[in-house]
């Protein structure tokens, strides 16, 4: 819970904010990321399949250094899809605060 003095200096950023920047404030009250490369479906799946195909090129050629290469670009594409697993529309009657 925020105290009075917090809050209210949140309303005054919030105005701030408003004058200032009214597409930012827009974008940051509806509570959703703006999007951008790192949140695009296509860069996560093409990570997905280099590192699929780092790994078995690696595999294929028996050259440890490209099977270790495509398991951390596997588990960055993994942390990719993780840190986005709920991009759906936000849910309806839910509180925003």
């Amino acid at each position: 819970m925020l105290s009075h003095h917090e809050r209210q200096e949140l309303e005054r950023i919030q105005q701030w904010f408003e004058h200032d920047d009214p597409d930012l404030a827009r974008t940051l009250g509806q509570g959703r990321p703006t999007g951008g490369v790192l949140r695009s479906r296509w860069l996560r799946y093409v990570t997905d399949v280099l590192a699929i195909g780092l790994i078995v090129l690696g595999a294929m050629t028996l050259n440890f250094g490209l099977i270790f290469f495509g398991a951390v670009l596997l588990a960055v594409a993994a942390c990719l899809h993780v840190a986005h697993w709920g991009d759906g529309p936000p849910v309806r009657g839910q509180p925003s605060e």
